[in-house]
């Protein structure tokens, strides 16, 4: 194969090519005589097609895919066919429901009434049990021709649609034959390219004289083949008491334009039916066109003249940020409400294929759908999918052939969000009007628009608890301290819950109003500084306070520094240096801690709560980084930890990043994504990634009961005492005793190759040769031997148990028992362990062996099933996969790669975005990452978009960061999403630069403008203290020890540092601004 020779190849570069181009030849002949097969067999099929629609005019109302399909479906299933099967299983997303014959066939069933009622055949009887009944009469088995599966299927419409020529509702027509042209406004005066307004829908719903239309007696050219174009003009000969209409005609490309134009003037020399032309290119002066002049009476679609339910659609619109999305979700969905996001694109396949699938599932008499309409959604592709979903009642993808039709008996209602944004200057009822016109029409008098008056800031829990202490502020109750009863029983500070929601929201409002006026009146920003006090209210529950006796103005003292926290938090802007430097640090049990970056800019009431003395000059932050002490109580984790993942990492700790990590911690806290502007090379990514080490720090090093941490060493050495010594070995006691007669001889070797090193620089160890290799250079052993006196004791005991085969050595069992259960050994001496315990049992006890391979076996898979954090090496997941025929090399093999090679799943996911960068690969990039944060509900995810105004998908960001969906699927609460995004920058068209200085970016959407955090470029402050810090990293060897590294001397140190700066400034000054990395 083509395969095998690559891989020999790759082995030897010099063998003959001759056979891979030969090889190569002979594929490509044979892929192309297949081509040529299918394509002679397609020409056929469509040849039959044609001849059978001659005959059943009914097959003209489906197009080719569509025929396909109705084939599929009434094509029986077998272990040589499962076609059908593998369909469903496509449109139900699940094996499970389709893996019953009956459950197929009622699916089957389901889904071709769908093509049946798109037909809109009046007074037919479409009940599942009368189509049961026709379709297994013209049931096709496997194997039957091409001709006769379309004479089934012709014979199973015919039956079906029995005088179906005399049920199609006819209209009133005076001529017949007549071709019109509808002029559309010019594209100056609609809002897109291409744009139909509301006008142009009010025409096409009245030239159907009020009778709605079904899909096919439309043609969307923007969306047609040259088959779909010659099929349309087929019905329009053939029906010609219908109406019909082409769209999107300038859409067309020259070649099928011109292909359209052509039927036109062939319509025009026979009998037709109506026809019109939407169209602004095309003039009236074509042969057989007419112009169509619209009446001044537009009337709306009447679905009650063709006994239709009309659609239940439920309008919500309103301003950005107002809070509509939190309307629907808290006053229209129900748990059974199917949810779509449309966001930058709008993929009609997958639509329709959730549609089915939700209809097969949903359980709920009244099925209701929640449409959230991205402000960046193809509109004129949504209007237009809109249109034959609530007039048509169906929508069919032309090029899938895939087709849902709403049920006639049941109404589905539609929860729809309109976008806003203010940018466009016009009301919200004029902008709803402009964007979604079909919507407009149809439901002009079920509208809710949200305000600020009718939907004001929701009270929850948390709300409630914020307003609670609030209220205490104003009325100074907060200042009250632990008291006492007459028998001295200690009685602490508390405060009743409040119960009108109004009041609660008062006081909310009235903290804004009175302590941040200038913070923007939306509901993101009401809402981050309230989830910003209510993280820090949390104290007043504490034991800090609660139980008070001491200082008598606690209260109003933490609550005053508390607003002016959420405040600044809410608004921080790290682009300058007028941030706010002065917080008080919780840590999860609320115990206080001081931030600061200079003593005398804390207020003194502050000073007073830390004695009056500055708690980073203390003897315990001694050699000690104190913005690093105050972020590991925050984060909660040991500062020896923090200490270590900085010097890991190689993390430059210096003032400007400590706040920005409180910043990106207490923002993580309230659960609000986070979005940085800022430059290239401010560091956002490497401060993201070191913050999601520190964030997960305690878990991943957590104690192993808790199944979270892999600590793949320990937990394999504990199972090789419990399940392989103690569970297996211990009841062989010869096999043991051969075991551990080889094991203490390695364990020798360890102990003493340090000190074999230092009296005898000239031998080396290869480490190789200490652990993998079983077969130990014999004169190198020899040359050892001679060189280490081995103490007689433990030679003595050895020979001893040599001696007595089934008397166990106690003693040097419990010894190598006491280091596995203490993690002493590291994975190179349990990788030999296993290896000995292998060779021996498959040399002494084979029975054993095969035992102890399955318990490996059994082992690795539990651990990969409960501890999802474990990522499996490629050469593991083949083992296993290929475990029927385990052996003793294998086996060995395995455990390696268990050992050494699993490694722990990241934490931190990057996704760098770009214009080319597709919903798809975002779905699939997400994908993982819910997966592992469901599994793991204790464990934070950080999400880090990179470039986000870059892509061509933000209405996707704005569902995943406000909504907390994902195309309406809910995400789980333990993922904090950030992004970053360029500053956009006004292009200078005088500009005579050579390189170009601005970025192609796209506008946010309003919601995730408010998220945005300011970084801007590092402050020469900054940047030097930065510089400093990581020179003082820089070393050099010794001049009197190759071997010792030394730092640099503060001479030189200085040196460099200023160096670079007069550098970087030098660039700065002749040649543009600097956006490299910083750390670059």
């Amino acid at each position: 194969t083509i395969s095998q020779i690559l891989i020999d190849l790759k082995k030897n570069p010099h063998t003959d090519e001759q056979r891979l181009e030969q090889a190569v030849k002979v594929r490509t002949d044979e892929l192309q005589s297949i081509y040529s097969n299918l394509e002679v067999e397609y020409n056929r099929w469509i040849e039959d097609l044609d001849r059978y629609r001659q005959e059943n005019s009914l097959l003209k109302l489906f197009s080719n895919p569509q025929v396909l399909i109705l084939i599929v479906l009434l094509t029986t299933t077998t272990e040589q066919n499962r076609i059908k099967y593998y369909f469903l299983e496509k449109i139900v997303l699940s094996e499970s429901m389709i893996n019953k014959n009956e459950t197929e066939l009622k699916l089957t069933i389901q889904y071709m009434i769908h093509y049946l009622r798109s037909l809109r055949i009046n007074n037919c009887n479409l009940s599942e049990d009368n189509v049961l009944h026709i379709y297994n009469k013209h049931k096709i088995d496997y194997g039957t021709s091409s001709d006769r599966c379309l004479k089934q299927v012709s014979e199973f419409l015919r039956e079906l649609f029995q005088n179906w020529e005399n049920l199609l509702t006819k209209h009133e027509i005076v001529n017949e034959g007549q071709q019109f042209l509808v002029t559309l406004n010019s594209t100056e005066q609609t809002i897109f390219k291409d744009y139909l307004d509301m006008e142009t829908y009010y025409i096409l719903i009245n030239i159907f004289n009020n009778q709605l239309p079904a899909s096919y007696q439309i043609l969307w050219c923007s969306m047609s083949t040259e088959d779909d174009i010659r099929l349309f003009f087929s019905r329009v000969r053939t029906f010609r008491h219908l109406i019909f209409v082409a769209m999107d005609i300038d859409n067309l490309n020259h070649r099928l334009r011109e292909f359209l134009l052509q039927e036109q003037d062939i319509l025009a020399q026979e009998p037709h039916a109506h026809i019109y032309y939407f169209s602004r290119e095309l003039t009236s002066c074509r042969k057989g066109l007419r112009p169509f002049y619209a009446t001044s009476k537009i009337k709306p679609p009447n679905f009650q003249q063709k006994n239709y339910p009309k659609p239940d659609i439920q309008i919500v619109y309103g301003t950005s940020g107002i809070g509509k999305t939190h309307r629907i979700n808290t006053k229209y969905k129900d748990n059974d409400t199917k949810c779509f996001s449309i966001n930058d694109t709008l993929n009609l396949s997958l639509l329709i294929r959730s549609f089915l699938s939700y209809e097969s599932i949903v359980s709920n008499d009244r099925p209701s759908v929640y449409f959230n309409i991205s402000l960046h959604a193809p509109f004129n592709e949504l209007n237009r999918v809109l249109f034959s979903l609530f007039i048509c009642s169906s929508l069919t993808d032309v090029s899938s052939g895939l087709t849902f039709s709403l049920p006639i008996l049941k109404s589905w209602k539609f929860f729809i969000e309109i976008p806003y944004t203010e940018q466009c200057e016009v009301t919200t009822q004029e902008n709803f009007d402009r964007i979604l016109p079909i919507l407009s029409i149809l439901s002009s008098s079920i509208l809710d628009e949200v305000t600020d008056d009718n939907y004001q800031l929701s009270i929850g829990d948390e709300e409630e608890f914020v307003a609670r202490f609030l209220k205490a502020y104003e009325n100074k109750t907060i200042d009250q301290c632990l008291t006492r009863d007459n028998l001295n029983i200690e009685i602490p500070v508390s405060f009743e819950k409040l119960t009108d929601q109004n009041d609660c929201r008062q006081h909310i409002y009235t903290c804004i109003e009175k302590y941040a006026p200038e913070l923007p009146r939306n509901k993101i920003y009401e809402l981050s500084f309230t989830k910003f006090l209510f993280r820090r209210v949390q104290f007043f529950t504490g034991h800090y306070y609660c139980y008070n006796e001491i200082w008598p103005k606690l209260g109003s003292i933490v609550m005053k520094q508390m607003i002016d926290e959420a405040k600044s938090l809410t608004q921080i802007n790290f682009g300058s240096n007028a941030y706010s430097r002065v917080y008080l640090v919780y840590d999860p049990n609320f115990s206080l801690h001081l931030l600061h970056n200079d003593w005398n800019q804390v207020p003194k009431s502050l000073k007073h709560l830390v004695n009056n003395k500055d708690p980073s000059i203390r003897d315990e932050h001694e050699n000690q980084s104190y913005y690093g002490e105050c972020l590991a109580w925050l984060i909660d984790i040991q500062y020896h930890v923090f200490e270590k993942i900085m010097n890991e990492t190689k993390f430059i700790l210096t003032e400007n990043f400590a706040y920005k990590i409180f910043h990106v911690h207490e923002r993580k806290l309230t659960r609000l994504p986070m979005i940085i502007e800022g430059e290239t090379g401010v560091g956002k990514t490497f401060l993201l990634k070191f913050y999601s080490l520190l964030l997960n720090a305690k878990l991943i090093n957590g104690p192993l009961n808790e199944n979270i941490a892999p600590r793949i060493r320990e937990r394999t050495s504990l199972w090789l005492i419990e399940n392989v010594i103690v569970d297996i070995l211990e009841k062989e006691p010869t096999l043991l005793n051969k075991i551990l007669h080889r094991v203490i001889q390695k364990l020798w070797d360890f102990d003493n190759n340090e000190e074999v090193e230092q009296k005898n620089p000239h031998i080396v160890l290869n480490k190789d040769q200490q652990i993998d290799n079983d077969d130990d250079d014999p004169m190198l052993i020899s040359r050892i031997q001679d060189q280490i006196p081995v103490p007689n004791p433990i030679v003595e005991n050895i020979e001893q148990h040599l001696d007595d085969p089934e008397q166990i050595d106690h003693d040097l069992l419990k010894e190598i028992k006491h280091s596995l259960q203490n993690y002493e050994y590291q994975c190179d001496m349990l990788q030999y362990i296993w290896k000995i315990i292998m060779q021996i049992s498959s040399e002494d006890a084979m029975n054993i062996a095969d035992k102890l391979i399955v318990a490996l076996n059994k082992y690795i898979t539990s651990q990969l099933i409960n501890l999802p954090l474990n990522d499996a090496s490629f050469q593991l997941k083949n083992f296993l996969r290929d475990s029927s025929t385990p052996s003793i090399l294998t086996s060995i093999q395995m455990f390696e790669e268990f050992v050494a090679h699993t490694r722990i799943k990241p934490l931190f996911y990057r996704l760098l975005l770009h214009p080319g960068v597709t919903e798809e690969q975002i779905d699939e990039f997400m994908l993982p990452i819910c997966q592992l944060a469901r599994e793991l509900s204790n464990i934070e995810l950080v999400v880090f978009f990179d470039e986000v105004n870059t892509s061509s998908c933000l209405g996707l960001f704005k569902e995943m960061f406000m909504d907390r969906t994902l195309h309406g699927s809910n995400l789980p609460t333990n993922i904090f999403f950030t992004a970053a995004i360029n500053p956009s920058i006004k292009i200078n068209h005088d500009d005579i630069s050579v390189h170009r200085r601005d970025y192609v970016v796209h506008q946010l959407p309003h919601a995730l403008e408010n998220l945005k955090v300011v970084y801007g470029i590092l402050g020469s402050n900054t940047l030097s203290d930065y510089i400093r810090k990581k020179i003082e990293m820089f070393t050099v060897n010794s001049t009197q020890n190759d071997d010792r590294q030394m730092p640099l001397e503060l001479y030189a140190q200085g040196i460099l540092t200023q160096s670079i700066l007069r550098a970087q400034e030098f660039c700065e000054e002749h040649l543009g601004k600097v956006v490299d990395s910083v750390f670059d």
